[in-house]
């Protein structure tokens, strides 16, 4: 039975935001940092579910220094997002680990958000965890070991993350008028500027982790980028059979999920014109002659 939860690193927007979740369900959560020693101790010796929520650099050397003041009596969990680098650290754990990983920022509502688990030791507690997930509205996938969650991660978040931040790279080298792209811009096409400018505007050393720590990223990228050069290849030779002959494989790829993917994204645009169209209208920009 899980009564009372230690968020090491609890002071951050994430660790935040869960201390406001778990007390929302009653229940009783202490947190601590680097500034907080004395919170920290308290944490290791009183809580039953310990949560390591620290950036992903400072992920190794904290839970070296704490993974021998934890019980076997107690649940260790930590949040980061690349598992692998704590792949030497854990393999003579005696304490039940769950490793979680939120796939969602700092919320204040986490219904319907997904949340990865994955059983690095564990026992019959596991449930305790899982149950409290649930009462949050979160949606629970396990995977299997810290090798498969940062395979997904690799396309997920480091594929994805890096496409982002090339395509705000290229078009800051083009250098158009911003404001006239958001002008010309359809809802459809204006959700990508949307989805790079939430990127851009978020925690640089966190997503610069996230693609440079995740050690199968190398990989992926490179797959990626060689897919990027075969393409443009049909774009260069104006092979058109061959472009479109790839775009109906992916579609067939795609098949099992592209209705409810393509009604996702009606959803996405008919809402990103209704923001459009609540907003103040600006000033036409015009030609200069």
């Amino acid at each position: 039975m899980i009564n009372n939860i230690g968020i090491i690193g609890g002071t951050g927007k994430m660790g935040t935001a869960f201390k406001n979740a778990f007390e929302g369900i009653g229940l009783k959560v202490s947190v601590s940092d680097e500034r907080s020693p004395d919170k920290e101790d308290y944490i290791l010796d009183n809580c039953d579910w310990i949560i390591l929520s620290v950036p992903i650099d400072q992920t190794v050397s904290v839970y070296n220094r704490i993974k021998n003041n934890i019980s076997k009596e107690q649940i260790f969990s930590d949040f980061t997002s690349v598992k692998s680098i704590l792949s030497d650290q854990v393999k003579d754990c005696e304490f039940e680990f769950i490793s979680c990983h939120p796939l969602f920022g700092p919320l204040n509502n986490f219904n319907g958000q997904n949340i990865v688990t994955i059983p690095v030791n564990a026992s019959e507690k596991h449930i305790y965890i899982d149950k409290i997930f649930e009462k949050l509205d979160l949606k629970i996938t396990q995977l299997k070991d810290f090798e498969e969650h940062d395979r997904y991660m690799s396309l997920i978040q480091g594929m994805t993350h890096f496409s982002h931040v090339c395509f705000t790279t290229a078009m800051k080298k083009m250098n158009l008028d911003l404001d006239k792209i958001m002008d010309i811009c359809s809802p459809i096409y204006q959700s990508n500027i949307s989805f790079s400018s939430r990127i851009t505007g978020g925690d640089e050393n966190l997503y610069t982790n996230i693609i440079m720590d995740n050690p199968i990223n190398k990989e992926v990228i490179d797959m990626y980028l060689d897919t990027s050069k075969e393409i443009s290849s049909l774009v260069d030779n104006k092979d058109y059979e061959s472009f479109k002959k790839n775009f109906i494989e992916n579609r067939k790829y795609l098949k099992k999920h592209m209705p409810s993917m393509i009604e996702q994204s009606n959803f996405l645009v008919d809402k990103m014109a209704e923001f459009k169209s609540s907003q103040a209208p600006r000033k036409r920009t015009k030609n200069k002659e």
